[in-house]
């Protein structure tokens, strides 16, 4: 006996399963750059760090420590320009590490973790159209593209369709009420065919980040932290990071400011002041499109009617054989002038009955004797499935 290791059935799903991929539908991705991206554009424009410098209030440069300048940042020294010049005031940032971990560090993940795929967008279908027409909801008539009562041959056995004409088997007209009150462009949803749109759930991360403020002067600095305690959301050391394409994050900013400066080595450099402080983001990753990375968008469609039926009946069944001539037993006709009867002086029948009869044995109550008789079997669903059969085929299955 072999086993595959691969053929794995019990395995947590991840999302990706099937092939439908919508050609119209797309989202941006997100990922730890664009965690980067918000915390930076909420310092360069989102909080507004202004100071007086040389009598001109200019904005603060800030920069996402990268390459030389991580390595000067690391190293704590000042970043200074092509000239060897100190870039004062300057606020640099760096992002330490992320963390993975289920809790994250205590943070949270703001939405459950879950396995699999998340709902992102429900719209109708294309395909919806079609289905409506079949549907022919509020029953309308004189248009051969919608499907009718009249569009079919025979409305006992909906077989077949009259030519260039749309018919079906099912029920139609069942919201004629709207037609009546005059909602014929009703926007009311309910029989209808939704397209799904669907992405792997988002994989949660935290992002540690060193946040440095650089200056020369005491009072430069003061103003800075002030800006940047000022800037919470309501009384919390937080605030929100919004990235350009839409997401966005929360930033905690720790609660301590490291200082340090070079007041002792004043006579032989420049007078320099520095505060740290550290920041923990929670971010995401969601719809990543990585070279060689399978599309993370599925398209599922739902279905309006959904139906496992099979018919049965306690009696054997007499299904009348259409031959084209009338009966020739006058009695047959004595109810012709109040119902409109067939060529045989049976009664027409609406769609969705069926003209078979089941032979049933009945006790006479006044002779005790058993007569047979034919009971006429009520169709409610000719469907089972995707196959369509008709009550005649039983004939075969009942003389085996």
């Amino acid at each position: 006996m072999t086993e595959n290791v691969h053929d794995v059935t019990d395995r947590l799903p991840d999302g990706l399963a099937g092939n439908d991929i919508p050609d119209d539908f797309s989202i941006p991705s997100c990922g730890i750059e664009d965690v980067d991206r918000a915390l930076f554009d909420k310092f360069n424009k989102g909080i507004g760090f202004m100071l007086d410098q040389g009598g001109d209030v200019k904005g603060v440069p800030v920069v996402f420590a990268g390459g030389e300048r991580f390595a000067m940042v690391k190293r704590k020294d000042p970043i200074r320009d092509k000239n060897g010049t100190l870039i004062l005031p300057l606020i640099s940032l760096y992002r330490t590490g992320i963390d993975q971990s289920e809790t994250l560090s205590g943070l949270g993940r703001g939405i459950g973790q879950d396995v699999g795929e998340m709902v992102i967008k429900k719209r109708l279908s294309p395909k919806d159209r079609d289905y409506q027409r079949i549907k022919n909801a509020i029953n309308l008539k004189n248009q051969d593209d919608v499907t009718s009562a009249e569009h079919l041959s025979q409305v006992a056995r909906p077989e077949k369709n009259v030519l260039n004409t749309l018919g079906t088997r099912r029920a139609i007209g069942r919201n004629e009420s709207q037609k009546v009150a005059g909602n014929m462009l009703s926007s009311d949803l309910g029989d209808n065919i939704v397209e799904i749109i669907t992405i792997p759930f988002p994989e949660f991360f935290r992002a540690t980040y060193e946040v440095t403020f650089w200056t020369q002067h005491i009072q430069q600095m003061n103003i800075l932290i002030e800006t940047m305690m000022t800037a919470y959301d309501a009384q919390h050391n937080q605030f929100r990071i919004d990235s350009p394409k839409g997401y966005w994050f929360v930033a905690f900013v720790g609660d301590n400011f490291s200082a340090d400066d070079n007041f002792k080595d004043y006579a032989d450099s420049e007078r320099l002041i520095k505060y740290s402080f550290e920041i923990q983001t929670t971010g995401y990753i969601v719809a990543t499109k990585h070279p060689g990375q399978r599309s993370p968008l599925r398209r599922y469609h739902s279905s309006p009617q959904i139906s496992f039926g099979i018919q049965s009946s306690p009696g054997t069944i007499q299904s009348p054989r259409p031959t084209g001539n009338g009966t020739g037993n006058p009695d047959a006709f004595i109810l012709s002038d109040v119902t409109e009867l067939d060529k045989g002086g049976d009664p027409l029948l609406s769609r969705n009955h069926s003209p078979d009869r089941v032979l049933q044995v009945v006790e006479d109550p006044f002779t005790g004797k058993d007569v047979r008789k034919y009971a006429r079997v009520l169709t409610r669903n000719q469907r089972a499935g995707e196959t369509v059969a008709r009550l005649t085929d039983l004939d075969n299955v009942l003389s085996d």
